[in-house]
């Protein structure tokens, strides 16, 4: 049987959303036009949300355990780079919290993270085929006919349910299928980005050497070779031992051969006169500039495209990765359904609804940060360094969605973005975790343990046994495999309930942040770990259901 869905692309997107396909049983096929592995550790920071994406999928213990704390910030005096004018913290470090277990992002190299994501693909049987690319596409209201042409230039033709475009900024399938990918490339703000062995520089540190070129002789060296303007050095260390990723730029970067490794170096030691950093093996290096820039909408018809297939954009704020997994993620649940004929096709176009307004939010600020980061005519600030607050996306929602269902807050949503966190949780925010107690076996879990990326989670919050059943049956009129149900009872408070994980609420924390004041009160929790609906009776899980479902 041919594979339900091709993925066009294997970066942190592509393998992403092959895996939660995967674990939703649903068959695919994923290609890469390259022969090999990309080498490189490129967006490097994944933020907490997208930790909570991770546990969901499985992959959270070993990215942790692979990866670092966000390290801090040594900004260096200029001319005298050897004295560090400030350091400061890219976020504030925060204790776990009832409703967020996991609210510090995490570093680990690009490269190294798909590792993982190769790793827990091949337990699926899962390989990524290289060396393949797209050709054309087409498709009906049943199909999609692709032409897929090999390395050796063996030519394929295959029909597929659904493709989705994880294949980059200059992607294929966008261009195939003729989506508008509007915004601005900024030529003369590009800078160098390479990956080399450094020594000489406090690995527990990332290192920026910054000029505001306000004039001949601000730049480092400009006595003795004549260049003046702005100077951008930043070293950003990784969890590998000496190796960092260097970004060079400036007002003369271009008068140098960045391109390479010695170029690289003079430019380094003519701006700076630091000589005795020491500078070893370039794994890889390019040129980039910013391209800011979007879709109008995230697919068409049977065909979608996400991640930098339908967003690039700076990567200051540590946005791009993590908006691209959380694209898979929110379609990946839809495709599933779609998949086994439980819903129609129009939910896909939700896919579009809902993440346009986030990607749009995220642009937004992102390009603040790259303008406040670059200023030519003055030092960067220390909130344009800052990476905290809602880049830590904990608020991006989807209150606007047409198939979300709130019946506890029905007035129309006061939020200024899709990025932000209100004060009343709603349906369409992510869902919070909270401690339970396992009737079962007394033990105490969250939340997120009783979440799945491969069903919806109808958590119903009462003391009443008739609520609880009432849930109960709701949910269990669902298709197959559709809904699990888990009760929530105050703490001290226990019954038994078939067909429901029978939960009590550990100091009363889960009903304090659901924000609980009637009984019953029942809240939808997607595959995709938001809220699909708050309804304050049983009969709400059908309704909320009638959304999606044909």
């Amino acid at each position: 049987m041919s594979p339900s869905v091709l993925i066009v692309g294997a970066g942190p997107t592509g393998l992403t959303l092959a895996l939660a396909l995967l674990k939703n049983g649903v068959s695919i096929r994923i290609i890469d036009k390259l022969a090999s592995a990309r080498v490189g550790q490129k967006g490097n920071g994944i933020q907490p949300r997208t930790l909570e994406v991770l546990r969901l999928l499985g992959l959270l213990d070993d990215v942790v355990k692979r990866s670092i704390d966000i390290r801090n910030m040594r900004i260096y005096d200029m001319p005298d780079a050897t004295k560090v004018k400030k350091e400061l913290s890219l976020v504030d470090i925060v204790e776990p919290t009832p409703d967020k277990p996991w609210p510090n992002g995490r570093a680990i190299g690009q490269d190294r993270f798909e590792q993982i994501l190769f790793e827990h693909l091949e337990a699926f049987g899962c390989d990524v085929e290289r060396g393949t690319e797209l050709r054309s596409l087409t498709q009906d209201a049943n199909k999609v006919s692709v032409k897929l042409v090999k390395a050796d230039g063996a030519v394929e033709l295959a029909d597929f349910e659904f493709v989705v475009g994880s294949d980059g900024g200059h992607s294929t399938v966008r261009h195939l299928l003729g989506i508008s990918f509007l915004g601005e490339t900024r030529e003369e703000e590009g800078m160098i980005v390479a990956d080399m062995y450094v020594k000489g520089l406090d690995e527990d540190f990332w290192h920026v050497f910054n000029s505001t070129g306000s004039g001949p002789g601000s730049t480092p060296g400009a006595q003795s070779t004549g260049q003046s303007g702005q100077v951008l050095f930043a070293f950003r260390s990784s969890e590998v031992h000496n190796l960092f990723t260097i970004m060079a730029g400036g007002t003369n970067a271009r008068e140098y051969p960045l391109e390479t490794r010695e170029g690289i170096i003079e430019y380094f030691y003519r701006s700076t006169g630091r000589r005795d950093v020491e500078f070893g093996e370039m794994k890889c290096v390019s040129w980039w500039r910013p391209n800011i820039r979007m879709v109008d909408k995230f697919g068409e018809g049977r065909t979608f495209v996400a991640g930098d297939a339908a967003h690039t954009h700076s990567p200051t704020g540590g946005q791009g990765m993590n908006s691209g997994i959380q694209d898979g993620f929110n379609v990946a649940w839809k495709i599933t359904l779609a998949h086994k004929k439980l819903a129609p096709l129009s939910l896909l176009s939700t896919y579009s609804s809902e993440r346009l307004p986030v990607i749009a939010a995220m642009l937004q600020k992102t390009t603040h940060l790259l303008n406040e980061t670059l200023k030519k005519d003055a030092a960067p600030t220390d909130a344009s360094w800052k990476r905290g607050g809602e880049l830590q996306m904990f608020g991006v929602n989807y209150r606007g969605s047409d198939i979300v269902l709130d019946e506890r807050t029905p007035q129309p949503d006061v939020l200024p973005s899709a990025y932000s966190v209100g004060k009343v949780l709603r349906a369409g925010d992510r869902a919070p975790s909270a401690p339970v107690r396992c009737a079962s076996d007394a033990t105490v879990q969250m939340l997120f343990d009783v979440f799945s990326c491969q069903k919806h989670t109808v958590l119903v919050f009462t003391s009443d046994e008739g609520n609880a059943q009432a849930a109960v049956d709701a949910t269990k009129a669902l298709p197959d495999g559709v809904a699990q149900t888990a009760v929530i009872v105050p703490q001290g408070l226990a019954f038994q309930m078939s067909g429901a994980t029978m939960l009590e609420a550990v100091d009363d924390h889960a009903h304090a942040i659901y924000q609980v004041e009637n009984e019953p009160t029942v809240v939808v929790v997607r595959p995709d770990g938001a809220i699909g609906a708050i309804v304050l009776e049983a009969g709400g899980v059908g309704r909320y259901f009638a959304k999606i479902l044909q």
